[in-house]
């Protein structure tokens, strides 16, 4: 494995960021450790990708499904009966991610356990997203 010096929070981002286009991409630098954001079009990609693609891989977000997962998770562990109701009727709903934000902003006590519990499981994905491809990463 390759030890790479890595931003987690913008592996994270380049994990958790879906788009409705296909356009946007997100690549991590091979040899710099650095997540590269494509933007829509060609102008943001790396000059030397066609030359050089063994240097860049393409990080691809997230499906819904893990992302569902990690929701469904923290309502699961939940202690508080009636926070656990309102988050699982905004999970079943027909959006369940903007039913889930706009619950948990009814929740304001557990926003900070929402979002601590997030990073480590995103966290978990970026580890795993490394070692999928051969990467020991430190963390920056």
């Amino acid at each position: 494995m390759k030890t790479l010096s890595i931003d987690l929070d913008d592996l994270i981002m380049a994990l958790s960021t879906r788009y409705e286009l296909d356009d946007p991409s997100h690549y991590l630098d091979l040899e710099q450790g650095e997540v590269i954001y494509a933007g829509e079009g060609l102008e943001g990609l790396p000059a030397d990708l066609a030359t050089n693609p063994q240097r860049y891989a393409w990080i691809e977000a997230v499906e819904a499904e893990p992302a569902l997962h990690i929701m469904e998770a923290f309502i699961a562990q939940l202690a508080d009966e009636g926070d656990r109701a309102s988050l699982t009727a905004a999970f079943e709903d027909n959006e369940p991610f903007e039913a889930f934000t706009e619950a948990l902003a009814d929740l304001s006590h557990l926003r900070g356990t929402w979002f601590s519990f997030q990073l480590a499981a995103y966290t978990e994905l970026a580890r795993q997203w490394c070692q999928d491809h051969g990467i020991e990463p430190q963390w920056r």
